[in-house]
């Protein structure tokens, strides 16, 4: 349960950077999901119920930020969480290339969950232009920076693991 606590904070680190930083990089509309990237790597490598819980309040959080609707990013992160844990009962290989193509299939699925409730609830004039390119491309950045990311949380989940021994 520590361990969910502490990849929690380093979402809301992770949510503070990517709302109030990365938006103003001149990248236009495309802004790196590391939200989605931590979620990934914390239900890949440690599945729990603190994934799935930490996961979908930091979609919520991402809602409260950044959306104009309320529970869309939470649904989405939720529906991530399920699909990698399903996947990953069959995935073996833990390469950066492999977690790299999970989290574009991930991004992938939060995408098509946000276009579904996006086209049931919402209206959808003009909104098939850009879409799928912003989809596709958004999930590309969060697939290039997956392995950067989980390599920084697993340097980070090593210095804990050996406080806690030293603190034995």
């Amino acid at each position: 349960m520590k361990l969910s606590l502490v990849f929690f904070v380093v979402g809301m680190f992770l949510l503070s950077l990517q709302t109030a930083v990365l938006r103003l990089l001149p990248f236009g509309p495309i802004v790196p999901d590391l939200i989605l990237v931590l979620c990934v790597y914390w239900v890949l490598y440690h599945p729990s119920v603190g994934a799935v819980l930490g996961s979908f309040t930091l979609g919520y959080f991402v809602d409260v930020v950044s959306s104009p609707i309320l529970g869309l990013n939470a649904f989405a992160m939720s529906l991530v969480c399920l699909a990698v844990y399903l996947s990953s009962r069959s995935i073996w290989l833990h390469h950066p290339m492999v977690s790299s193509i999970v989290v574009l299939l991930a991004s992938l699925v939060k995408g098509a969950a946000l276009v579904l409730v996006w086209v049931i609830f919402l209206t959808v004039e003009r909104f098939w232009m850009g879409a799928a390119k912003y989809i596709i491309m958004e999930a590309l950045v969060a697939a290039i920076l997956a392995p950067f990311v989980f390599a920084l949380l697993r340097r980070g989940q090593g210095y804990l693991e050996k406080a806690r021994v030293n603190a034995s």
